[in-house]
């Protein structure tokens, strides 16, 4: 395995961070995470750039970029607040899952409307009684001739309440057991009669905001499927591996950027005397960490690597997920415990990463499903 970067990819790396310090650093982040506003500007820079276009092919419009890349992208959005890179993440990989799937039409509308940042994509997988068990769901989509007919519940729905959004939506047209069975991917607009999205009162992660979604006698067109009917559960997993690689290159940039936050402070507060970096017990926290940090970042490169190879990266891409979220949140933590006041203090950022924080060992996968996932590969049958 090559650690190295190459010309090309160092140059992305390079202006992935340039575009975080011009258009969202960490202080703008928090604003916008304070005033539930999601910037044009941020959308717009990211199609711009080219990276809602990058990891499609030359012939569909992209650039032919690979996993590396995209976890270089996130990890540097991901200085600026995860909820930054969630907004890059939280695009592409939909738009990639319905791009493999989808009918001639639906890769045209993908190349013209989302590759070009016009319209963007949002994901409903989770129920109230279906979360980590995403099989379980019971949301129904009723065959009706020339349309479906939704009836249901969707919760933690991701940006779902932005404007110009398409919601990527997993339903059940089929029998419920066995419950992996019978599920369909379904294109919903938002502004169909029957939808009602209301935004749900979260403790953080409010740029895009996550949304409840009710769907009362819902009529979706029949070429808003997506895939096959009746077996989605393979479509839902198609980019699973790959999102996980992502999601770890988030928490990596946003543990770095905490890390480097307290540092800074470390060296300029002054107790007893003696800056308070350079107590041994805050120095040995924050070497500590550093080396979380670093192994998070290389968990991450492992499982991009391996994707880019075409190799599968189940077992990686779990234990990258793990590490680096929870990294994250042990980042945000000390951070709050070397800044003290300052930190608790809501005019902070650090008080902002920790707000972040808190989720990332929740959403995406809990850290629970994914050692489970990680014990499976080793022989184990956790229960």
């Amino acid at each position: 395995m090559d650690f190295g970067l190459t010309d090309e990819q160092e140059m992305l790396r390079k202006t992935a961070q340039d575009f975080v310090t011009k258009t969202c650093p960490p202080e703008t982040a928090k604003r916008w995470d304070e005033e539930s506003v999601l910037p044009p500007e941020l959308l717009t820079g990211f199609a711009d750039l080219g990276w809602f276009s990058l990891p499609f092919s030359v012939e569909d419009g992209g650039e032919g970029g690979g996993p590396i890349e995209l976890a270089l992208i996130a990890e540097q959005l991901g200085r600026a607040s995860f909820d930054v890179a969630m907004c890059f993440i939280g695009v592409l990989i939909p738009a990639m899952t319905v791009h493999r799937w989808a009918s001639p039409e639906q890769r045209q509308w993908v190349r013209e409307e989302i590759m070009t940042g016009k319209h963007r994509l949002a994901v409903a997988i989770s129920e109230p009684d279906s979360g980590s068990d995403a099989a379980a769901l019971r949301t129904a989509a009723v065959d009706q001739g020339d349309h479906y007919l939704l009836n249901g519940q969707k919760m933690w729905c991701t940006g779902g309440g932005q404007p110009n959004t398409t919601i990527a939506m997993y339903v059940r047209t089929g029998p419920r057991e066995p419950k992996h069975k019978g599920i369909s991917l379904l294109l919903v607009d938002p502004t169909l009669e029957g939808v009602d999205v209301r935004r749900t009162p979260t403790l953080a992660r409010h740029i895009l905001g996550t949304t409840e979604v009710t769907l009362t006698d819902v009529r979706v067109p029949k070429d808003r499927l997506v895939g096959p009917q009746d077996g989605a559960w393979k479509v839902l997993l198609s980019n699973l591996e790959l999102e996980r690689v992502l999601l770890s290159g988030g928490y990596v940039g946003a543990a770095q950027a905490t890390l480097d936050e307290m540092l800074q402070y470390s060296k300029e507060r002054e107790a007893f005397g003696r800056k308070i970096g350079e107590f041994q017990s805050l120095a040995h926290a924050m070497a500590d960490l550093q080396v979380e940090i670093d192994s998070a970042r290389l968990l991450t490169r492992r499982a991009a690597w391996m994707l880019a190879q075409g190799m599968s990266c189940s077992r990686e891409g779990a234990m990258a997920k793990l590490k680096g979220s929870e990294t994250y949140a042990n980042a945000a933590r000390l951070g709050m415990q070397v800044m003290a006041g300052h930190g608790f203090s809501t005019e902070s950022v650090m008080s902002f990463r920790y707000r972040e924080s808190i989720v990332t060992t929740i959403s995406g996968g809990t850290s629970q499903i994914q050692r489970n996932g990680i014990a499976r590969s080793m022989g184990l049958r956790p229960y």
